[in-house]
């Protein structure tokens, strides 16, 4: 238990270093966890602060989920699923900001892509076409994050470190749904449209 505890630790502190929080303050004198889509990540930061600061966020928040992910690749299964459980956690309710963070999206992706990086390449791939096609988010991570899990199989990853990927995406749509309301808030103050991609106003 001890570690166990140890490893969530570790995970929760590494996934809470609020990267998109300080791109905002820093680069936008901006607070990006009530401006635009109202989320404390890349895209939010892509839109609110500009196209190059937001890809350093990714490029942040990606490097940590794969940073915890080669730290622990060599525990059980368990520890692994507890660290990307805790990773994301850490990002999505980070104590330095009063427990107000993102989704954790790049986070999950940097510690699935770590673990299984063919099928990431892959799941690259799969995103770039359909990125190409409706120049949208959500529309472009869904079949990537399944491309991602339907391929891993195929390249040799055991079924215990995906499930530990799987893990760690669970959180993001949970913590997605419990965003919902709050988000919604936020847009309507600030005239973010969802649909669009960026603010109205």
């Amino acid at each position: 238990m001890a570690t166990i505890g140890g490893v969530a630790l570790a995970a929760y502190l590494l996934g809470s270093i609020p990267a998109a929080y300080l791109v905002g303050r820093l680069a936008g004198r901006i607070d990006i966890r009530v401006a635009g889509e109202g989320n404390d990540g890349a895209r939010n930061v892509f839109h609110e602060v500009g196209a190059g600061w937001g890809v350093v966020v990714f490029a942040a928040d990606f490097g940590k989920g794969a940073a915890v992910a080669l730290a622990f690749q060599s525990r059980p299964a368990s520890q692994l699923a507890v660290a990307a459980v805790f990773l994301i956690l850490g990002h999505a309710y980070p104590i330095w900001l009063g427990f107000v963070g993102g989704k954790g999206v790049a986070a999950a992706i940097g510690f699935g892509a770590a673990l299984m990086p063919w099928a990431a390449l892959a799941a690259v791939a799969v995103a770039g076409v359909a990125w190409a096609s409706t120049r949208r988010f959500l529309p472009t991570l869904v079949p990537a994050a399944v491309a991602l899990f339907a391929i891993a199989p195929f390249t040799g990853v055991e079924p215990a470190v995906i499930g530990a990927v799987l893990a760690g995406f669970g959180v993001v749509a949970a913590k997605r749904a419990f965003d919902e309301p709050r988000m919604r808030r936020i847009e309507a103050e600030t005239g973010w449209d969802r649909h669009l991609g960026g603010s109205t106003r």
